[in-house]
């Protein structure tokens, strides 16, 4: 088996559907699906059943409503070599796992591999912003060059750092930016990651009024990692003053909802840094310097 594709669910039943569907529009057609299925309901048992009949499915059922111990839940029934964690409401590319295949090809099965979000209509993504350009990922350049739902790994890799930090995402308090907590974990063994912006997932974009609630959650997830990863302080820095900037320019434009998201995500990356438990636990996360 080449991927194992783990997919965490709450009650989505319309956006697994639909993550079928890209699937079945893959040119490499090697692969199996874990859908972790938090819903306790019997919501997707036709789904399963259906799709089941063209690739391998299992049905994993869970009463913790966590992403991403839903991944780490998942990753162990997992039998691929490469293993990915698409959200439920993405949607594959007809050749997104042909171009993954090629990359682990070429390197060996060595390293992983991200890239670039396009929103449903296909058109470049408005959630956040990320690199431009194709390149080797590094720790500056990571927080902007990787996203979840496109990160491609060997399962053995993801086994050997210990999977997701389950302190990260939704449903936790520190609410983003596992997989770049990931990724440095992965960077710190020596692995090498590349941002690949022709390797492309679909995902739909975030609303703005959604953005501005989720805001502040999505901060501290960054601000936790930022201390957690011993992150540079130019880097620190840069984070602190962009959602600065941004809501000093949005009052002056009088875009009172943009400035307030701003401030948002300024104040919950400044919880998330100072936080007692970004604290403790970045004096038990060893440093090194990785390029």
């Amino acid at each position: 088996m080449r991927f194992s594709l783990v997919v965490p669910t709450l009650n989505r039943q319309f956006e697994v559907e639909a993550f079928m569907q890209g699937l079945d529009r893959q040119t490499f057609r090697d692969f199996e699906v874990i859908l972790v299925d938090q819903s306790r309901t019997d919501l997707f048992d036709e789904i399963v059943a259906r799709y089941s009949h063209k690739w391998p499915v299992k049905h994993v059922r869970s009463d913790i409503r966590k992403p991403r111990h839903g991944c780490n839940l998942g990753a162990r029934q997992a039998v691929g070599e490469i293993i990915a964690f698409p959200d439920d409401d993405c949607i594959y590319e007809p050749d997104t796992l042909e171009r993954v295949d090629a990359y682990f090809r070429n390197t060996g099965n060595q390293g992983f591999i991200t890239g670039a979000v396009l929103n449903l209509d296909g058109a470049p993504t408005a959630m956040g912003r990320w690199l431009k350009q194709s390149q080797p990922l590094n720790r500056s350049n990571i927080w902007t060059g990787l996203i979840e739902f496109n990160f491609f790994m060997p399962r053995d890799l993801f086994e050997q750092v210990g999977g997701f930090d389950e302190n990260l995402g939704p449903g936790t308090s520190f609410g983003s930016c596992e997989g770049p907590d990931l990724a440095l974990r992965l960077m710190l063994l020596g692995v090498n990651g590349y941002h690949d912006r022709s390797l492309l997932v679909r995902h739909m974009d975030k609303s703005s009024t959604v953005n501005g609630s989720r805001a502040y959650d999505y901060g501290t997830g960054m601000g936790y990692v930022l201390r957690k990863s011993h992150a540079s302080m130019r880097t620190v820095l840069t984070f602190f003053i962009r959602p600065l900037g941004g809501a000093l320019l949005s009052l002056l434009r009088r875009q009172s909802d943009q400035a307030a998201y701003y401030f948002r995500t300024l104040l919950g990356r400044l919880t998330g840094y100072f936080s007692r438990e970004a604290r403790q636990i970045a004096r038990h996360t060893p440093q090194k310097n990785i390029s």
